[in-house]
Parts: structure tokens; sequence; C-alpha cells
């Protein structure tokens, strides 16, 4: 990540604030003009181990060298107990700050400590530089409170609107959901009375035809009944007896018919024989 100065030092004042017990400003001059002017000054809220720190942010090489060669983090000493360098991760290493120092590294997952300062007692601040906290730094320690409950009412108000978008859209897509439902149903009321129409359609013509073939089966029932001698009415088991009587009829006068047939054969036979007899006699006396 590319950090801007400012960025990167209010990103350092936040860390600072919620790491320890202290009472933190940002770009604070610590008196009348031309005092030092630390990025971040950090007051701890203790009586008994009084450590003010000074942090220096740098995001580029160039500066951090220009500040060291000429020395500005030691006009730092007179209002603190230690200074720290605080920069971007892989900008410089431990080797590169003056000894003494510390150094501060930001990642992409936060803050790390690589150097820490060397803390040298100091039993109080300058009376033109806690004029200058009381001063300007409360107010501004004010503005910055008030400013952050700004930006929390602010996603607040945020998050109330988008929360009230989201349900909105439930709403609406409850609304739609209930549309599509009721269109569904109506489809597929449409449907089932059109199956079931064609249902009674289909019953209709099988029943008409059924009844078609039956009517047909009366009639070439009632024929056959009447040509085996029956009623019209007869059952169909009236009719099979008929028909199988009539089956054992037609065997017997086939039976008749052939033996008629042999019955001539040999009525024939016999006629030829006794026209023959006197011819037979006769050649046999002579």
């Amino acid at each position: 990540m590319n950090w801007a100065h400012d960025t990167l030092q209010d990103d350092l004042a936040s860390y600072v604030r919620e790491r320890t017990q202290r009472i933190v400003w940002t770009n604070m001059q610590l008196g009348p003009a031309g005092s030092p002017r630390p990025d971040v000054y950090a007051v701890p809220l203790s009586f008994s181990r009084f450590t003010p720190l000074a942090y220096e942010v740098k995001v580029s090489v160039a500066d951090f060298r220009r500040d060291v060669a000429a020395g500005k983090w030691q006009s730092y000493l007179r209002y603190a107990s230690g200074v720290t360098f605080a920069v971007p991760a892989g900008l410089i290493g431990k080797a590169d700050v003056p000894d003494g120092c510390g150094l501060l590294a930001r990642a992409d997952d936060g803050w790390r400590t690589l150097k820490a300062p060397t803390l040298r007692p100091i039993d109080s601040l300058p009376r033109d530089a806690w004029i200058k906290l009381l001063i300007d730094g409360m107010e501004r320690e004010r503005e910055r409170v008030s400013a952050h409950r700004r930006a929390e009412y602010a996603v607040t108000l945020e998050v109330e609107r988008r929360v009230g978008a989201d349900v909105a859209k439930l709403i609406r897509d409850r609304d739609l959901a209930r549309v599509r439902y009721e269109r569904a149903t109506r489809n597929l009321e449409t449907a089932a009375a059109d199956a079931d129409r064609e249902y009674r359609e289909h019953m209709q013509h099988a029943r008409e035809r059924a009844e078609r073939d039956a009517a047909r089966l009366d009639e070439a029932r009632s024929e056959l009944a009447a040509a085996l001698g029956l009623m019209p009415a007869a059952s169909v088991s009236e009719i099979i007896r008929a028909a199988r009587d009539a089956a054992d009829r037609l065997s017997e006068s086939r039976e008749i018919a052939r033996l008629s047939r042999t019955i001539d054969s040999v009525s024939r036979a016999l006629e030829l024989a006794r026209a023959e007899v006197p011819a037979i006699a006769g050649r046999t006396a002579a």
C-alpha cells in the first residue's frame, strides 16, 4: 500500500490511542512560533511514570535521511522521553535510525515495533508547552472527539439508510414473489382446468365409441340369434347353446350325405354285377 504522509500519521495516532493510556495529538506545535512540531505526540496518563513520546512519520527515504542529517529529531528531546520514527514497512531498517531512536513499521496487517526507543527521564514539560497543549491541544481533542462522533453518527445514518433500502428491497422482492406466485398459481389452475377438460372430452369420446361398439355388438347378436332361430333378445348363453346344436346338426347332415354317396356307389356296383351274371352263365354253359 502506498501511504500518504497525513494518512499514515492519522493511522499511527489511532494505533497509539488504542494501544496505550495516553493523550495523543497530531502535528501539534509544542510552544510559540518556531517550537518543534512532532507528527504525533503522546503524553501518558500517569504521575509516577511521566514519559511523553514523540513520533516522526516518514514516507520517503530521502525525507528520512534529510531530517536525520539535520538533527530535527533531537529538538523533540526537550519535550519527550524518546523519539520513534514511523514508516511504511520496508522503507528503512533498524540500522538506519539514529542511536536511541525507535522504529515502527506499518505493514498491511498493522503496526510492528522493529526497535524500541531508549527512554530517558523527564520531570516535566516547559511552561509554554503545557499552555499550548491546554489551549490548542484540548480544543483539538474536543474537535477530534466531536468529529469522531459525527463520523459515527454519519455511519449510523448510512447504515439506517442502507438497512432501510434493504428493507424496502425485501418488501419489493416479497411483492414480486407474491405476484409471481399468484401468476404461477393461475397458470397451474388454467393448466389443471385444460387437463380436466381434455380428460372429460377424452372420456366422453371413449364412452360414445364404446356405446357404438356395444350397439353394433347387440345388432350382430340379434342377427345371429335370428339366424339360429332364437328371439332377438336371447342371451349369450342361449346363443352359444344354439350354435353348438347347429354345429352338431351340420355334422350329422354331412355324415348322412357321405353314407348316401356310399350306398349309391354300392347300388351302382350291384346293378352292374347283376347285368353281367347272365352273360357269364351263358359262356359257362357253352
